[in-house]
């Protein structure tokens, strides 16, 4: 099964918002076993979505439209299929009536053109949007399934989970063709080609499932696919494969599929029973942000401190003003310091602490761009590592803070 992906928006084509719905669009699609042959961007003119719609539609079996499903006189998408397919539109009642209660219970007085949401061309569905109120539209037209999905990402990526995979899963089974099942494992502290190294073995010997590796900042993620009828059976071959990749690097392995490095920190320290406080300087809260941006934090994260000068490093840590006269802010002796200071105040079971210099200026022979110290202080005592990384200033931070979690996590299970 083919597919092409249409983005809409002039905004797009402006530079001004990186298109990132195709690329998770694309990736879902890939997930199952649809091959995804074009990608499209498009601006907010009718003409010009009807007739790239037209094409892809000619040429593809799945067509999944995102952007241009609001309110606003731009929003051209769902009169583009009409024009594309020759299909009138109609009004379904039930959706009309969701969506003025969705407004009725926000005190917000309905428009009509709020209301144009709840019209799908003649034969088509609507799907349904919990959390906005664009619904998306899913029409079958000549061999080719259409399918428009919001432009907002936490909107498109609900919709894609819950209505349009499921739907094309099933219809790839429908077809005869066994759908692709995947699960990815994702690692950290630890490079692709090292990684490439300890699996030579199963990669040299792969078939099915087949595995792959991808690398990006901070983590490479070990990509496995197969063809099955059933999920059940999926589950065992790649169930399979897993162990036998665990054996190999079981202590680098951190989550998998769309868990991320906080969740799985969380999952560690809430096993454990235990609470963790953070100390940042050159991540300027990000770490902080990254654990509260799971749901339930506050069951194990205590709070943190950012301590960006040396006067609040002192003051709040309790840094001695000899280990920053004598070492300064980024070094070994502040990582510590800052570590055990913010254990001891709030109580915490754990402390993280990060100081290095982000850059791209301050950096010295002695103390290049780049260098950051990681410090994790528990009931057993303080462990602390060097890194230095190149890159960006944004680079540095959130390779940083992946590092500084995966450190905790590890700390967490006495891996380290």
């Amino acid at each position: 099964m083919k597919a092409e992906i249409v983005s809409i928006g002039t905004e797009l084509l402006f530079g001004e918002i990186d298109d990132t719905n195709a690329t998770y669009i694309s990736r879902q699609l890939t997930s199952i076993g649809i091959d995804v042959n074009l990608r499209h961007a498009v601006d907010d003119e009718l003409a010009h979505i009807v007739q790239v719609l037209g094409t892809a539609m000619r040429r593809s079996d799945v067509v999944i439209t995102c952007g241009g499903l609001g309110p606003t006189p731009d929003d051209l998408t769902r009169q583009a299929i009409t024009q594309v397919t020759n299909r009138a539109l109609q009004t379904v009642p039930a959706a009309e009536q969701q969506l003025r209660d969705f407004f009725a219970k926000r005190h917000r007085k309905i428009s009509s053109t709020n209301l144009k949401q709840c019209q799908v061309p003649r034969g088509g569905q609507l799907l349904d949007n919990p959390v906005g109120t664009a619904p998306g539209l899913l029409v079958e037209h000549e061999g080719c399934v259409l399918i428009a999905v919001p432009g907002p990402p936490p909107e498109m990526r609900l919709m894609m989970t819950k209505h349009v995979i499921p739907y094309l899963r099933k219809r790839l089974q429908e077809q005869g063709e066994m759908p692709l099942f995947t699960r990815t494992l994702r690692t950290a502290d630890i490079g692709e080609a090292d990684l490439a190294e300890q699996l030579k073995d199963i990669l040299a010997n792969q078939s099915d499932p087949a595995l792959a590796l991808y690398a990006s900042p901070g983590e490479v993620r070990i990509r496995m696919h197969t063809k099955a009828p059933s999920q059940q059976e999926a589950n065992k071959k790649l169930g399979d494969l897993e162990n036998s990749i665990r054996q190999q690097i079981g202590e680098h392995v951190y989550g998998t599929d769309d868990e991320t490095m906080e969740v799985a920190v969380g999952k560690v320290l809430t096993a454990a029973g235990a609470t963790v406080v953070v100390a940042e300087s050159c991540t300027g809260g990000l770490i902080a942000s990254r654990i509260t941006d799971v749901p339930g934090s506050s069951r194990y994260f205590r709070g943190g401190y950012v301590t960006y000068s040396n006067e609040l490093k002192q003051q709040l840590l309790g840094v001695p003003a000899q280990i920053l006269q004598q070492h300064g802010a980024v070094s070994e002796e502040c990582a510590r310091a800052m570590a055990e200071g913010a254990r001891e105040s709030s109580g915490a079971d754990y402390a993280l602490a990060v100081t290095g210099i982000a850059g791209p200026t301050g950096g010295t022979a002695q103390k290049p761009v780049g260098r950051v110290y990681i410090a994790v202080a528990d009931e057993q005592g303080t462990i602390c590592q060097q890194f230095d990384w190149p890159g960006t200033r944004s680079q540095f931070k959130h390779r940083t803070s992946q590092m500084a979690l995966n450190m905790l996590r590890k700390r967490v299970l006495g891996l380290v």
